[in-house]
């Protein structure tokens, strides 16, 4: 079999048990790059639909990815093609980098995390970690997912409607991509919900730019008016505009979810998805190296954020992302530093030695837990 792969996919020795893996920019992939495949694999940055493979022989299609906003499932179902995806992939990733996220705008602010309520919007496989996590850290958790709510699913948080959580002191955004159906979540924080968020609200998202109207997000934020905000995705990527990165208080280029076991679990996913559609036996996970101890002591908010910067630096890729756009091509160097990300470790892979205070044990206790 010959196989198309997002050359930013990491794991694709599995694949290659299978046929011919060839490695692709993921931007750059085509209908002639696809014309005689039998397997493609993309990430996130490839539009999977009619265009791409009405004349391919493709009928399987795995993305590593949690999303599926830039595949047309409907047309892949209709035309026989089987599809595969990765949710959950990346959630202990995300929710890390939300947790210094909000320990980083606290810091700032000379304020407490713990004292502080959240929303979290999106109750799927991310933000019900994220919900877990920051409970466990002390705050007031309050949640909202319309569907999971219609559906009747139990998440362990009362479900609220959009408009009545966002009076909390955080507000975290962890929904799909959507433009239609029930509950469309384009611009689900449009002009009037941010609005509503003054200067001593923090907002973060990590799913998808354009859930939160970036536009109205910088004239709230020019004008004093905006929440403080950190942003890992962008409404127009790989275009990140420069007077909206200039006035947030942390950005990033689309990486939160950019762990070695976010990416491996992406591909891991994808492959058994695989080895089931096609009558395989899937390889069982191999074991993880142990990594070095960490002997740092964590007593109150501002050790919690050592320690978890001890394995990944969100103001690092602040700085990365800032230097980028002085770049002659701005997005090129934005899909640069997704495709040059540094290796990155989640904190459970670490071997933590150190002491907690009883407010922070809880919290520990999950970062640390087992995959």
């Amino acid at each position: 079999m010959k196989i198309i792969a997002d050359a930013n996919m990491p794991g694709l020795e599995l694949f290659s048990r299978q046929g011919t893996v060839v490695k692709v920019d993921g931007r750059s992939i085509d209908p002639a790059t696809v014309k005689d495949a039998d397997i493609l694999l993309v990430r996130s940055v490839t539009r999977v639909d009619e265009a791409l493979l009405a004349d391919s022989a493709v009928r399987f299609v795995g993305s590593a990815t949690i999303g599926t906003d830039h595949v047309d499932l409907e047309w892949l179902a209709k035309t026989g093609r089987h599809f595969a995806h990765a949710p959950g992939c990346n959630a202990r990733a995300v929710a890390e980098y939300v947790l210094q996220a909000l320990l980083l705008v606290c810091q700032r602010q000379g304020r407490s995390a713990a004292t502080m309520s959240v929303a979290v919007i999106g109750m799927g496989n991310v933000g019900s970690r994220v919900a877990r996590w920051l409970a466990a850290l002390g705050l007031k958790v309050r949640a909202c997912d319309p569907l999971l709510k219609e559906q009747g699913v139990e998440t362990g948080f009362a479900l609220e409607p959009v408009e009545s959580v966002l009076d909390c002191d955080v507000i975290s955004v962890h929904v799909p991509l959507t433009r239609n159906g029930p509950c469309p979540t384009w611009h689900l924080l449009d002009k009037n919900r941010l609005s509503v968020m003054g200067p001593e609200k923090i907002l973060i998202n990590t799913c998808r730019g354009p859930v939160v109207d970036n536009s109205a997000l910088l004239a709230l934020l020019k004008a004093g008016q905006g929440p403080a905000s950190v942003l890992d995705v962008w409404e127009d990527e790989p275009r990140v505009p420069a007077e909206l990165l200039d006035r947030v208080v942390l950005g990033s280029p689309h990486i939160a979810g950019y762990s070695a076991q976010g990416k491996e679990n992406g591909t891991r996913m994808v492959y058994e998805a695989f080895c089931r559609w096609s009558g395989l036996a899937a390889p069982l996970p191999g074991t993880e190296e142990a990594l070095p101890a960490l002997r740092l002591d964590v007593t109150d908010e501002a050790g919690l954020l050592a320690l978890l910067q001890t394995a990944y630096s969100l103001p690092e890729d602040f700085r990365r992302l800032q230097e980028s756009l002085e770049n002659a091509d701005p997005a090129w160097a934005f899909d640069q530093l997704r495709k040059q990300y540094p290796f990155r470790q989640e904190m459970h892979r670490w071997d933590w030695q150190g002491t907690a205070s009883e407010p922070f044990r809880a919290i520990l206790n999950a970062l640390f837990a087992p995959a």
